[in-house]
C-alpha cells in the first residue's frame, strides 16, 4: 500500500522540503468565514484518498480535507503515523451545508462504503492509522451518530467502527489534498461505484433566477399566518403609508426603492412581497428590483385589494 509514495516522501524529506506549512504543523487549509460556520464531521475509512475523493463527490459538501484525527502526538505528520505508535486514524473532515445533504446522509454513504467487520484494516492497507471511525464535535451530533452506528451494527456480525468525540484533528501535507485529482491512477481502496453513489446523495442546490413573478393576497396571507421568514415591503409614500398598511410592512417609497434597498434589503434572496396602493407602482418596483437581481420577490399589487386587516 502506497510504497511508492512513501519513498517519494522520504526523498522529499532528505532534500529538506517534506512539510510546506508552518514549523511544527502540518501543511494547514484557511477556511473562509462562512465555511467555519458549517457543521463538520470527521469519517476515518482506511486511506484518506479516497474518502476524502468520495465525500467530495457529494453535491453540499463544501469541502472535504485529509487530515490525522485523535492521537496522543501533536503536529504529526504522515512519517509518523505510519509508524502506528500515535494512535491517530487517516480522516477526511468533511464540511457541509445540512440544507443540501445532512448528517445523516454522509454517515450512510460512509457505512456503505467501509468494512465495518474488521479492525486496522481497509482493503489492502493494514494499520493502526486505518482503523475505521466517525468522530464528531457535540453531544447532538453524537447522539445521532451513535443511533445510526447501533442500526449499522446489527447487520454485521462484528462492528469494529470507533465513534468518539473529536480530540484533535491536523490537517495532511499537501500532497495528500486531492491526491486522486492529481493522480487519477492512483491507488484507492474505494472505487468508481462509491463515488457515483456519493454523487446520488443528498441534492443538488438550486439555483435562483431573478424574474418577474406576481402572487395573490390569499396565497401571500398563507404564507405570513404560516411563519414563513418574509419581508412586506410597501412603496407608497409615507403619508400612504402612514395612513394604512398591511401589518409587519415597511415603507420604501418607488422613487428611493433601489437606493434604500441597498441596506435595507442586502439580501437578495430574501423572500420579498411587494405591494403599493393600486399595482401600479408594484410592478414597477418589482421590475426594477428584478432588474437589480432580487431572486425571491413576488409583486403583491394594491393594497385596495388586500381583503384582510390593515394597521396604522
Amino acid at each position: 500500500m502506497k510504497m511508492s509514495y512513501l519513498i517519494l516522501a522520504v526523498l522529499l524529506a532528505a532534500f529538506g522540503v517534506y512539510a510546506l506549512g508552518a514549523p511544527g504543523r502540518a501543511f494547514a487549509l484557511t477556511a473562509s468565514a462562512q465555511e467555519t460556520e458549517l457543521p463538520k464531521v470527521y469519517f476515518a475509512g482506511g486511506c484518506f484518498w479516497g474518502v476524502e475523493h468520495m465525500m467530495q463527490q457529494v453535491p453540499g459538501v463544501t469541502k472535504a480535507v485529509s487530515g490525522y484525527a485523535q492521537g496522543t502526538v501533536e503536529n504529526p505528520d504522515y512519517r509518523t503515523v505510519i509508524g502506528g505508535a500515535t494512535g491517530h486514524r487517516e480522516t477526511v473532515e468533511v464540511t457541509y451545508r445540512p440544507e443540501l445533504v445532512t448528517l445523516e446522509e454522509l454517515v450512510t454513504l460512509f457505512f456503505s462504503a467501509i468494512d465495518p467487520t474488521v479492525a486496522n484494516r481497509q482493503g489492502n492497507d493494514i494499520g493502526t492509522q486505518y482503523q475505521t471511525g466517525i468522530y464528531y464535535e457535540n453531544a447532538e451530533e453524537g447522539a445521532l451518530i451513535a443511533g445510526l452506528a447501533e442500526a449499522e451494527r446489527e447487520k454485521h456480525k462484528a462492528f469494529l467502527v470507533e465513534i468518539a468525540p473529536l480530540t484533535s484533528f491536523w490537517v495532511a501535507e499537501e500532497y495528500h489534498q486531492d491526491y486522486l485529482v492529481k493522480n487519477p491512477s492512483g491507488y484507492c481502496h474505494l472505487g468508481p461505484a462509491d463515488f457515483e453513489r456519493a454523487r446520488n446523495t443528498g441534492r443538488q442546490e438550486v439555483q435562483r433566477v431573478a424574474e418577474y413573478r406576481s402572487i395573490t393576497p390569499e396565497d401571500a396571507k398563507r404564507a405570513m399566518d404560516a411563519g414563513e421568514q418574509l419581508i412586506i415591503v410597501d412603496v407608497r409614500e409615507p403619508y400612504e403609508f402612514a395612513a394604512g398598511h398591511i401589518a409587519g410592512a415597511i415603507n420604501l417609497p418607488l422613487g428611493s426603492l433601489l437606493q434604500l434597498a441597498q441596506t435595507e434589503l442586502p439580501d437578495k434572496d430574501a423572500l420579498i412581497y411587494l405591494y403599493c396602493r393600486s399595482g401600479a407602482r408594484s410592478r414597477t418596483g418589482a421590475m426594477q428590483m428584478v432588474q437589480a437581481g432580487y431572486t425571491n420577490l413576488y409583486d403583491l399589487g394594491g393594497i385596495i385589494n388586500w381583503p384582510y386587516e390593515v394597521v396604522q
